[in-house]
């Protein structure tokens, strides 16, 4: 790759650029339209999007710009494809005399398309690859079209090239979704009672396996536990748990959501299997989750306890391999996703966008400035077709 990426950290303005990315040429000097989009992704940490606004009296399309929040990975991954994609056009000056990339303004919609489908599908090795390039590129070229420095440039994968990539591509493709057979296997394989709620906090709370870290012995659970022998709370089904910011992926705390039966597994849990190895340990730790463990026995379990236990106990099932215990959060949000938009009985009792933002809240994805659910939330929903096809075995 002709250019380099740097990681910085300054200040501007008094606010902190922590990390600055910066994209270099050959000769250590920035591009200038790539350094402000880099800075602002630094200052914001937003990507936007475009939004068609349809006007019946009109036969013009008009949009707007929607600014949405977007994780560090994220942006670290659009940076890089940024400048693999900025090399591209050096390269291309080079041997054609063409602009490089310091006149990325100029590319026609047609040389960026030309470049997703032809140049990067060769060397892709799957469809979710070449997204992430093609979503960098968009996010690009939106921001510079929404500050007026190109015109619309209408960037997309097409359909050919996506099952050119498939049919070519040795990586397997699988559905993020475990079904309630599958997934009743795989508690069947754990050998205690931590390991079998460990699995359930992925699929019934959303949590991320560092997350269960954030489970501790205080007041607050002991309050919950108290509730689930007290009469006055016999209509409460659900019971809420804030879980501190310190433990979340984002540094915000969050509202969780235990069920009563999984409230009642867990108070089954302290008496009995966490008792004991604080018994035998002699050690007093508020985490939640003890492990087990000769060298460590009796102190709170790490950040990576709930992955290690998911693909120990997955080997004895039918899962498929490339499944991991963050596709219990997949699969926790496919199912509130659905269970929010639809009763029981199939009625449509809310929005899809409405939805969207109670699986936002209980994942702790982080809002824009327009209070709509961030697009990465929409990633962790699999389609209700897929949700059925997974059910009823037909991709085993």
């Amino acid at each position: 790759m002709l250019c380099k990426v740097r990681k910085l950290s300054t200040e501007y303005k008094g606010k902190s650029l922590d990390p600055l990315w910066v994209i270099l040429d050959e000769q250590g000097a920035p591009p200038i339209l790539p350094l402000l989009f880099t800075t602002h992704l630094s200052l914001y940490g937003e990507v936007s999007e475009k939004r068609r606004i349809e006007n019946s009296y009109s036969s013009i399309k008009s949009y707007v710009f929607e600014y949405k929040p977007a994780s560090d990975s994220t942006i670290r991954s659009y940076v890089y494809c940024l400048a693999r994609f900025l090399s591209y056009l050096e390269e291309c000056k080079n041997q054609h005399s063409t602009p490089g990339m310091h006149s990325s303004s100029s590319c026609s919609e047609r040389f960026l398309n030309f470049y997703i489908n032809s140049v990067l599908a060769e060397k892709a090795n799957s469809s979710l690859t070449l997204h992430i390039h093609a979503s960098a590129l968009i996010a690009y070229y939106n921001w510079l079209d929404d500050n007026e420095l190109c015109e619309e440039k209408k960037i997309k994968t097409y359909r050919k090239t996506r099952q050119h990539i498939e049919d070519h591509c040795d990586t397997k493709n699988y559905i993020q979704y475990i079904s309630r057979s599958q997934r009743s296997n795989l508690l069947t394989a754990c050998k205690t009672i931590s390991e079998k709620l460990m699995m359930r906090m992925g699929f019934e709370v959303g949590l991320r396996t560092s997350e269960l870290v954030g489970i501790r012995v205080d007041e607050k659970l002991s309050s919950l536990f108290a509730q689930i022998a007290d009469e006055k709370f016999n209509s409460v089904n659900l019971f809420r748990y804030l879980l501190k910011g310190k433990f979340t992926k984002g540094g915000k705390s969050r509202w969780i959501y235990f069920s009563r039966p999984l409230l009642e597994e867990m108070h089954r849990y302290y008496l009995t299997e966490r008792a004991t190895i604080e018994k035998k340990s002699n050690k007093k730790d508020d985490s939640f989750f003890l492990r087990t463990d000769k060298r460590f026995f009796g102190t709170g379990i790490g950040p990576e306890q709930g992955s290690r236990v998911f693909r120990k106990r997955a080997k004895n099932t039918n899962l498929n391999t490339d499944l991991s215990f963050h596709d219990l959060r997949h699969t926790f949000a496919t199912e509130t996703f659905h269970s929010e938009i639809k009763s029981k009985e199939g009625r449509e009792t809310r929005s899809e966008s409405a939805a969207l933002i109670v699986v936002a809240q209980r994942l702790g994805h982080s809002f824009g400035r327009n209070g709509i659910a961030p697009s990465v939330t929409t990633r962790y929903i699999r389609m209700r077709m897929q949700m059925f096809e997974v059910e009823e075995n037909l991709h085993e």
